[in-house]
């Protein structure tokens, strides 16, 4: 597991490297920890993800990286079809913690695939 760098996957497998530099960060979760047991931090709201608790935290993520998050949005949908659960941006607090929820679990599908690729 050693082998399984952060920069490795930055460099040859997020789909959005500086974005998810920035999303790792967040979480709040060390590399090593993070690879050993991907599937225990893929989901966000499971209160595994320190960065990814507290509203003060995902809402202030993600208006900071609003327009990134939306593209890797508009990009998923594109090729998996429209999401039907999306809060109204109406509530702000459900919208923009939803984002910050999504764009962790997007990037922890890759970084799933990495480890599980890598094995």
């Amino acid at each position: 597991m050693s082998k399984l760098s952060k920069k490795q996957f930055l460099e040859n497998y997020s789909s959005f490297p500086e974005f998810h530099k920035k999303i790792l960060k967040q979480g709040g979760i060390e590399w090593k920890q993070l690879i050993k047991h991907p599937q225990d931090y893929y989901a966000a709201d499971s209160g595994s993800v320190p960065g990814m608790i507290y509203y003060k935290d995902t809402v202030a993520f993600a208006k900071r990286h609003h327009l990134s998050i939306l593209q890797i949005l508009d990009d998923f949908e594109n090729e998996c079809g429209k999401l039907d659960n999306k809060p109204s941006p109406q509530d702000e607090i459900k919208y923009f913690n939803w984002l910050s929820w999504f764009a962790w679990e997007s990037m922890m599908s890759e970084v799933v695939a990495f480890v599980e690729n890598s094995n």
